[in-house]
């Protein structure tokens, strides 16, 4: 009986972590040099991974017309961490400048690295108090420009 009982919790408890996943606050850096600060007023969080994803976000905040995600308490992380430094810095980083949203940009790779995420898709959080209480996966622009629609 305490076999059946103990196999049960640790079922249960295996089973809430796989559900239950908290963000660490962190503070990026956006392609101007300025903080872009991950917290627990932080409701929604845009990740991209991918070279696509990007591209897909970068049009779909364009034709939204946002330009200032932390008024609506989002934060949009790019993983540039697959980037060869140099195209990032010579490259990549200027051409983001002349976006008129901030990306905060993932250099190295560690802090985004246990985030939910799917091959070649665009990954929002929907966050509480750093606690991810929904995920999402986009696989494409206009899914992307669709749920920033229904969010806003």
């Amino acid at each position: 009986m305490l076999k059946k009982w103990l196999l049960s919790a640790l079922l249960m408890s295996f089973s809430l972590l796989a559900h239950a996943q908290t963000l660490q606050a962190h503070t990026f850096e956006d392609q101007w040099k300025k903080p872009q600060v991950l917290n627990a007023q932080t409701q929604w969080v845009i990740f991209s991974s991918h070279k696509a994803g990007g591209e897909w976000v970068k049009n779909a905040l364009s034709t939204l017309e946002t330009t200032d995600l932390a008024q609506k308490n989002w934060l949009y992380v790019a993983d540039i961490s697959a980037m060869p430094s140099l195209i990032s810095k010579f490259v990549a980083i200027p051409k983001m400048q002349d976006y008129k949203f901030a990306i905060a940009l993932e250099k190295e790779g560690e802090a985004t690295k246990d985030w939910p995420k799917q091959d070649d898709k665009v990954s929002v959080y929907k966050l509480n108090a750093l606690e991810v209480v929904d995920t999402t996966f986009l696989d494409s622009e206009e899914a992307v420009i669709d749920f920033l629609k229904s969010i806003q």
